[in-house]
């Protein structure tokens, strides 16, 4: 489609979906630093659409899981790098998860889908550090389907209540 027609709109729940659990695309996450600097970190992601929910596994030193842990609200932002450009914009508040919760089975499918099988031993050999699970429940959407002009041209940005 030219990127110049009138077909741009926002992705149906069905191709969020799709785009969210199909190929390697990092998120990025938007947090906030204790002096108020923004800063944004590139993260793998299982999509779990039934809950409206990005599950993350992080490392526990990192500045993106501090600043969480102090202000649980941020930005995640999906988007491919390659036309179509389509998105997924989402306002979220994190949940950390429980010390017992199962990481290592969903980082090993994560492994698997950003690095391809020999990206499981990679993973494996990490999971002597510590890590810190969580979930960033989306509050809110805003998406492209990356055809068309962006619609932001014209109007304003939509957000939609994300409903699980």
């Amino acid at each position: 489609m030219a990127m110049t027609s009138d077909s741009g709109r926002g992705m149906t729940a069905e191709e969020r979906d799709e785009f969210l659990t199909t190929g390697a695309i990092f998120a990025k996450i938007a947090t906030t630093m204790a002096d108020g600097w923004p800063v944004l970190s590139p993260v793998w992601f299982d999509w779990l659409a039934d809950d409206q929910a990005f599950l993350v596994v992080s490392k526990e030193r990192t500045s993106m899981v501090q600043n969480l842990r102090r202000d649980a609200r941020c930005g995640l932002l999906v988007d491919n790098p390659t036309t179509p450009y389509k998105r997924v914009s989402v306002q979220g508040e994190v949940t950390f998860l429980p010390a017992d919760f199962d990481w290592i089975t969903p980082a090993r499918r994560m492994a698997e889908r950003y690095l391809g099988a020999p990206g499981v031993a990679y993973a494996e050999s990490t999971f002597g550090f510590p890590r810190v699970p969580f979930y960033v429940i989306a509050r809110k959407f805003t998406t492209w389907n990356g055809e068309g002009f962006d619609r932001t041209f014209t109007a304003q940005t939509n957000w939609h209540e994300a409903r699980p």
